[in-house]
């Protein structure tokens, strides 16, 4: 399984690599401020971008909304409010993590955008393979909205999954939604098209 998943991985990564990830990032960040799910939402996790990955910085003006970002410590990660004042400071693994140290409880977050390499319709994410957004989601409120921002090259027929992944809810391409099969929010959501 383990070797599945690392071809798989190098297989999104090369694909990603080609890809014109800026504009397709812009559109994403456009659907994804117009949906209902968002604009209803007051704790939103989001992630700092790694390289090439889909990046929802933009979302950060939005001044109505409280933005949390990954802190690791050990084993485990935490939703910690970014300030613009005080920016991102480099943690864990050389990714970006607010510079502040005000967490909430995680069972306050409205939606958590989940970062992957891959995705499959049934809302299973290959991920960079350390496991900490599938112990992270375990803990979330059922209420909460598991969200997978990627590009709709990377949306795969299937990944390989074990007993520990978890599904999101929904994947969002520069294509539109996606209601995954354990979707919480089939009926309560609509993308505005201007």
């Amino acid at each position: 399984m383990k070797a599945l998943k690392n071809e798989m991985r190098a297989r999104a990564k090369l694909i990603r690599a080609g890809l014109d990830y800026a504009s397709e990032s812009a559109v994403i960040c456009g659907l994804i401020s117009r949906w209902d799910v968002f604009q209803k939402a007051k704790n939103i996790m989001l992630f700092y971008p790694i390289g090439s990955e889909c990046s929802l910085l933009p979302l950060l003006s939005f001044e109505d909304k409280n933005f949390f970002f990954p802190v690791v410590k050990g084993d485990n990660m935490f939703p910690v409010k970014y300030d613009k004042e005080s920016g991102f400071v480099k943690g864990a693994f050389g990714i970006n993590e607010p510079a502040g140290n005000e967490s909430v409880d995680i069972k306050k977050l409205d939606i958590v955008f989940v970062p992957a390499l891959a995705v499959d319709l049934k809302g299973y994410r290959l991920g960079y393979g350390k496991g900490y957004y599938d112990r992270f989601l375990n803990l979330l409120n059922k209420n909460c909205s598991r969200i997978v921002p990627i590009f709709s090259e990377l949306i795969f027929e299937s990944v390989p999954v074990e007993s520990h992944d978890l599904a999101v809810d929904a994947i969002v391409s520069s294509k539109g939604v996606i209601h995954c099969p354990s979707s919480n929010l089939a009926c309560q959501d609509q993308v505005h098209h201007r």
